[in-house]
């Protein structure tokens, strides 16, 4: 059996090649005219905000302490790795300093956020810092064979006498 086949032709389906290209494409004029929409609207917004005597008032700045204990932080984290090399081949003299290290490097994750925000909290959490930090850095003295550890001591002591500024 054979299929009949019809005898009008559907009609072409109209492809994006075959619209105009101008519905295509954004025109030269346009893309300028939102890029510099979205620079002024961007800029004004900054404008607008260190103008305002409200947020000016009460906002202070606490950079330095952010940036000490992400560098806590960060070097932190490089001692942690060569604790955990050291104790997968069995070594396990860095084993406290391992530990001390893990705690150290989350609560300088909670400093840096609580003094970049301007936390009501900070000058607590500095405090306790404080006695976090100490207790990292003497447990980092302990090796002073390994760069790392020592880093990490001299990283803990910066971020100390950053904390002490805040700490209630």
């Amino acid at each position: 059996m054979t299929k009949p086949t019809p005898t009008t032709k559907p009609a072409p389906r109209e492809s994006e090649d075959s619209k105009p290209k101008a519905q295509n494409q954004i025109s030269r004029r346009a893309l300028i005219a939102g890029t510099a929409a979205l620079a002024v609207a961007s800029s004004s917004g900054r404008a607008f905000a260190s103008s305002s005597p409200h947020h000016g008032s009460h906002a202070v700045r606490r950079d330095d302490l952010v940036r000490s204990a992400g560098n806590c932080g960060t070097t932190g984290e490089i001692c942690q790795a060569h604790c955990q090399q050291m104790l997968a081949t069995g070594d396990t003299r860095l084993a406290d300093c391992s530990a001390s290290v893990a705690e150290m490097t989350a609560s300088c994750s909670t400093l840096a956020h609580f003094a970049a925000s301007n936390s009501e909290y900070l000058p607590a959490m500095a405090k306790l810092c404080i006695q976090i930090l100490k207790d990292c850095k003497a447990t980092c003295e302990k090796h002073p064979k390994h760069e790392e550890c020592m880093a990490c001591a001299e990283a803990c002591e910066h971020c100390i006498e950053e904390c002490e500024k805040v700490a209630a």
